[in-house]
């Protein structure tokens, strides 16, 4: 398979467009708003992790002086609708209303209970305490086991159990699989919780004005789906003149998706009902604390294998943490369905999850949303056959993975692997990492008392969403929109030959803009420097885009193809002017850097694009007719390929995403085995996404994710105690990782262009995410093999690996 290419823009290393801006500290994000009369807003939380509400008085705090807008959890009951059920609750059967604020009852630590806004925070912050809430405290339930034991508490009594969703899935024939298999591979794993901990935590802004019906609100947020915020707005406040703002965003990574609405809508309420805008700004803790987090993840899996190390069926059983919201309990076992059979050609494979609701902070997406934990559930697997078999980790994957000449290859559950080449990425990763050499050192170093560990892990980065997936498991779901996925670009080119962009979506760090320019200077021949992409996100002036194109890693599928498709559009308008001018056949002429078009023929006949911009906007009476003046067009991409699958088969087989590049990491540690002590030497990453468009920018998404994976394996992890407490509320506390012991991590480029997306392009954003827990989970283990130690658990802080070492039970973070 070749490039798409040649290339005059796409894969070259443009410098970043945002990156000025934000190093000089130009750039604009909520908290640098400031509105005439604005007030600020702080948020009271409960201090339970389960409790009724009996009471709550919010009268000594509207007296004290500066505040003028109070607002306690029975009055938002009153004076707003819940939220409309999305998908994920919808699949659970039982309808609970879901409100911004607690209702009637609250179910995690950090729930919001009232809010008020004052002339400044500090103000608000000393009123904040004079609201009086009364509480009867309930037992909490703090894990899965405990919640479903008999007699335990329950978190919603119209579910009628904390089991509150249970289903199972299955692709080929996995009995067959289990009877003709000679060895059987079992063992349990966990995924604990964790966050994405963003630089910029939650914030926004909301001004309220009346008149007109029901009034006019704008609200300016951080959220990356600009559309969750706008129908949360219209349902719970019943207002339908919503314009949602987004301005610079500092991190998100699937986190400010869906419980950001909550504050913006209690934001908004606050401005209603003092007729003032009002801003709120979360800070450290409170987003630590009920922010979201990361699904815990426990798992029972069994490996149907021959015993030259074939991978003939496998079945797991999942039990989900989901805290204590109903709004996305079945998100990380849905998500599953996107990486599935990973890199394997296996042929038979089932799931059956339950999700339980516990009093902790409720799950949200975060960067793989399921995806690293089914890339574990394989990866761990894997190590433990090749043990189990007296085989190389290596040898076992090459024996398994799906063959270079399969693709595009169809995987039993529907997804459709657009290109690939498996067996490659291993071959370079283990040359490029020195395998065999590795391992003759390190039984050099066992020999000097040194515990060194070679981890090997390889994973699939879905990319491209198709809204259909989730009906594959939640097949009862009425009323939700089906299949595929779109998003708009508009272009417009100035009548100096310049063009701005708009795109669908906001941009949470990602490089949008630098891409897009690239893109945009492919195909109009002009240098990315004469391309402008706006960096403000507007539901009145961009184009649709939300959270169909900015979660689930697609934004190289859907608003890089929308990017594209305007972009062609213009060049092809560009095109039939230019022949008009010239008097030539449009056929007879190209298109060529700086944005001239020539006759092909006779190279001095030529126009550009400020002559034809002018033309096209002052001279009208000379546009051909037929063609509309101007040189404004938005187009609205959607994938062209979604069949077959696009929705589930009677066998649920559905494309869950679109697009599927892979990688092959492998780590290099050492095992204080006095202290349990984990340090990573070396840390490589071999991928493939396709057609690069901008190195820097994949390379920043790599190197980011990577080292988020790493950082979540060796600590970073939320815990609770026996009553509900968060014990993890500060950075110091949760284990996050510095630029001090995060390794530095090598990334080699072996891209596959994808046949099905217009410059052979494939996601990136998730990617190194999904594999990299994996990667150290299996190197740790690999350093402690002379030890009889099994790495099932994560995290693998010192604590953890020290007990694993002493044969005592581990600890848990839960």
């Amino acid at each position: 398979m070749t490039s798409p290419g040649p290339f005059a823009y796409v894969g070259k290393p443009t410098p970043s467009r945002e990156a000025p801006r934000f190093v000089r500290g130009r750039g604009t994000f909520v908290d640098d708003i400031k509105l005439p009369g604005m007030l600020h807003a702080v948020i009271g939380r409960s201090p339970h992790a389960h409790a009724r509400i009996l009471s709550a008085d919010g009268s000594r705090a509207a007296r004290h002086p500066g505040v003028e807008a109070v607002v306690t959890s029975p009055e938002h009951v009153e004076l707003t609708s819940p939220f409309r059920p999305g998908r994920y609750a919808s699949g659970l059967g039982t309808h609970v209303p879901e409100y911004a604020m607690a209702a009637g009852k609250v179910r995690y630590v950090g729930e919001p209970v009232c809010a008020l806004a004052a002339s400044d925070r500090a103000t608000a912050e000393d009123a904040l305490s004079e609201i009086e809430v009364l509480y009867e405290t309930l037992e909490a339930v703090t894990s899965p086991a405990q919640a479903v034991a008999p007699g335990a508490p329950l978190l919603f009594d119209e579910v009628g159990s904390n089991e509150v969703w249970r289903n199972a899935i299955s692709y080929g024939d996995v009995e067959a699989a289990f009877r003709e298999a000679e060895v059987v591979v079992r063992h349990t794993l966990s995924m604990h919780r964790y966050s994405s901990t963003p630089l910029e935590p939650f914030a926004c802004v909301a001004s309220y004005e009346k008149g007109g019906g029901t009034g006019a609100l704008t609200v300016w947020c951080n959220a990356q789906a600009p559309e969750v915020i706008h129908d949360a707005l219209r349902e719970t406040l019943g207002i339908d003149d919503v314009r949602v703002v987004i301005t610079d965003i500092g991190g998100s990574f699937g986190q400010k998706i869906h419980l950001i609405r909550k504050y913006v809508v209690i934001t908004a309420l606050l401005s209603m009902r003092c007729g003032k805008p009002v801003k709120w700004a979360e800070d450290r803790t409170e987003h630590l604390m009920a922010g979201g987090h990361a699904c815990g993840q426990e798992f029972e899996v069994e490996a149907a294998v021959k015993r030259d190390g074939t991978v003939l069926g496998l079945r797991v059983r999942e039990v989900d943490d989901v805290g204590g919201s109903l709004s996305t309990a079945t998100i990380h076992f849905t998500n599953k369905l996107n990486n599935l059979f990973n890199t394997y050609r296996v042929g038979a494979i089932s799931l059956e999850g339950t999700a339980v609701v516990t009093n902790k902070c409720p799950v949200v997406p975060n960067r793989g949303i399921g995806k690293p934990a089914m890339c574990f559930v394989w990866e761990r697997t894997m190590d433990r056959i090749a043990a189990e078999l007296g085989m190389d980790r290596l040898e076992v994957r090459l024996k398994n993975v799906v063959p270079t000449g399969a693709f595009p290859y169809t995987t039993p559950s529907g997804n459709i692997y657009d290109s690939g080449d498996y067996e490659g990425l291993l071959h370079t990763a283990a040359e490029r990492m020195g395998y065999d050499e590795l391992k003759a050192e390190q039984a050099r170093a066992r020999t000097d008392g040194r515990y060194l560990g070679i981890g090997i892990a390889m994973g699939i980065e879905p990319g491209g969403r198709n809204l259909s997936r989730d009906l594959a498991l939640l097949p009862d779901v009425k009323g939700i929109p089906g299949s595929g996925g779109t998003s708009g670009a508009t272009l417009r080119i100035e009548r100096s030959g310049s063009v701005t962009v708009t795109l669908g979506v906001p941009s949470s760090g990602q490089g949008h803009e630098t891409t897009a320019a690239q893109v945009v200077a492919e195909v109009l021949r002009i240098p990315p420097e004469r391309v402008r992409v706006a960096s403000t996100f507007d539901t009145t002036a961009s184009p649709w885009g939300g959270a169909s194109t900015n979660s689930g890693n697609n934004f190289h599928l859907y608003e890089i193809g929308a990017v594209h498709g305007a972009a062609t559009q213009l060049r092809d308008k560009l095109l039939a002017l230019a022949a008009s001018v010239l008097g030539l056949p449009a056929d007879e002429l190209s298109f060529e850097s700086d944005g001239v078009v020539r006759s092909k023929a006779d190279p001095a006949r030529k126009t550009g694009l400020v002559e034809l911009a002018r033309l096209a906007y002052n001279n009208t009476v000379l546009v051909p007719d037929g063609m509309e003046p101007g040189l404004q067009t938005t187009f609205m991409y959607r994938f062209p390929h979604a069949q077959p699958f696009a929705v589930p088969d009677e066998q649920r087989r559905v494309r869950a995403q679109f697009t599927f590049p892979a990688s092959v990491h492998m780590a290099l540690v050492e095992v204080d085995v006095s202290t349990g002590r984990v340090d990573v030497l070396r840390y490589l990453v071999v991928g493939d996404n396709g057609t690069i468009i901008n190195p820097g920018v994949v390379e920043g998404q790599v190197i980011g994710s990577a080292a988020h994976g790493i950082s979540v394996a060796l600590g970073e992890a939320f815990a609770y105690g026996s009553d509900g407490q968060l014990l993890t509320r500060t950075l110091r506390d949760y284990g996050k990782s510095t630029t001090l012991t995060t390794p530095s991590i090598e990334v080699e480029h072996r891209g596959m262009p994808s046949p099905f997306t217009p410059l052979g392009q494939k996601a990136a954003g998730e990617g190194a995410a999904i594999p990299s827990p994996a990667a150290i989970a299996s190197a740790v283990e690999d350093a402690l093999e002379p030890l009889g130690v099994r790495v099932r658990d994560l995290p693998l802080g010192p604590e953890s690996v020290w007990r694993l070492i002493n044969g005592l039970p581990e600890r848990v973070f839960d």
